[in-house]
């Protein structure tokens, strides 16, 4: 019995009973014997059958008279887990794959279920989802690209014949990129101490931002105790870029946590200026202040606040950010339970971001700047709430977009990044000025 397979099992149990697949992972990485080729091993296994349970389950139905609902969770798990190797791992051979998920049944107290999985799983081997036929475009969608409906029919709405392509986007892998910290190095001197260390890594179109290609921790990544870097992803570099954010200003990031928008503006700043974090949930804010301290952001104040709530201490700001929360359609590669989310809320999400988007707005200078960003693809979401708080403040304006990477939709200065044209995750970004 394999101990990776059966941790991955475990997990899979866990992630069941409404844990997320990251902090479950973590966890039972962190109490585990397991090598580091294990590790991996597992860590693939894992995600990659979180992220295809629709299509896992759906093929498995079909060789089964029980409904999976009806059925074991730890043989349902087994049998995904071990027809997720068959299907999408090509090291795995399929005896191995079927063999090790037989020998994990007894350990799950379910010796009585090895022949049913050994059935099952031989004659899952040759199944070809692309043969098969459905009742509707949307079911075949949300099948063959593991997605719930409600996603699918979002994006058939928004974006029509482009929706296969973006759904097979979701299985990118985003490229891990960090953040240079220039108020503590140069770009230049940390390029030089990464190739002094024998570490990769790729120019990217958002200046300060690189990608690195590292498999260990990040703690293990040259410069990381010194606070040269953090992990930030370009979309959202770019998004504090758009800002254009000039030394000495006052800076307000109304929904700041986990802190990466803050740093990436503190760091424009160059330690001059101002930022206030905000959050409403002092744990989070504590992240901020860690992750600040680190870098040595001597300019950030964190304050536990609700940004659709009017702040009668709040001063006048340049700059502020909206990056507000959302459905996280865009951003489903990093966070494969989002696959299954149902958007039966989203219309009150919109609101909510309205209502951060009209609240942000009354603490701005004149001639100050909102960028407003959500990590969705969903236009609700995104263009209608900037078209909506247009139309009912005709003292603002959308700024034009200089935006360096390729490939991002444009629309009437309105930016979408989506993944299977940039590379990067799903993202919006708009930019308001506000004229008197």
């Amino acid at each position: 019995m394999d101990i990776a397979r059966r941790l991955v099992v475990d997990c899979l149990l866990k992630v069941e009973k409404s844990g997320f697949s990251n902090l479950v992972l973590t966890s039972a990485m962190d109490s585990s014997n397991l090598t580091n080729q294990d590790k991996a091993f597992a860590t693939k296994l894992f995600y990659g059958t979180v992220e295809r349970k629709l299509t896992l389950s759906y093929i498995l139905q079909k060789h089964l008279s029980k409904p999976l609902s009806k059925m074991d969770k730890e043989v349902v798990a087994i049998m995904q887990s071990g027809l997720y190797q068959i299907l999408y791992m090509e090291s795995v051979p399929d005896y191995a794959a079927i063999n090790q998920a037989v020998g994990l049944c007894p350990v799950f107290k379910k010796t009585s279920a090895k022949g049913l999985v050994n059935a099952v799983l031989r004659k899952c081997r040759g199944f070809d989802i692309e043969n098969e036929t459905f009742k509707d475009k949307v079911t075949e969608l949300s099948v063959k690209y593991s997605v719930n409906t409600d996603i699918v029919k979002i994006i058939q709405k928004d974006y029509g014949e482009e929706t296969e392509n973006i759904l097979k986007g979701m299985f990118i892998t985003p490229k891990f990129t960090v953040k240079i910290n220039t108020t503590k190095i140069s770009q230049e001197e940390y390029k030089q101490l990464l190739t002094k260390n024998a570490v990769t890594y790729n120019e990217m179109a958002v200046n300060g931002g690189i990608e690195i290609i590292h498999r260990g921790s990040v703690t293990e990544i040259p410069g990381f105790k010194e606070g040269y870097f953090y992990v930030q992803g370009i979309t959202s570099q770019y998004a504090v870029m758009a800002a254009d954010i000039q030394k000495g200003y006052d800076v307000l990031d109304l929904c700041a946590a986990p802190g990466g928008k803050s740093f990436a503006a503190a760091i424009a700043l160059d330690n001059t200026g101002s930022v206030t974090s905000c959050d409403p949930n002092p744990p989070r804010l504590k992240l901020i202040e860690d992750g600040a301290a680190r870098l040595g952001l001597t300019n950030i104040t964190t304050v536990p606040n609700s940004g659709e709530v009017y702040n009668e201490n709040f001063k006048k700001y340049d700059v502020i950010i909206c990056d507000v929360p959302c459905s996280g359609i865009g951003i489903i590669p990093k966070k494969p339970d989002l696959r299954y989310k149902s958007m039966a809320d989203v219309k009150q999400l919109a609101q909510l971001q309205y209502d951060i988007l009209s609240t942000a707005s009354k603490y701005l200078k004149e001639n100050g700047t909102i960028v407003y960003s959500t990590c969705t693809i969903n236009k609700m979401e995104n263009e209608q709430v900037i078209d909506e708080f247009l139309k009912e403040n005709p003292n603002f304006e959308l700024k034009k977009q200089h935006c360096p990477v390729e490939n991002v939709l444009n629309s009437d200065e309105k930016i979408t990044f989506l993944s299977h044209l940039t590379g990067f995750d799903g993202f919006f970004v708009a930019v308001l000025r506000k004229m008197w």
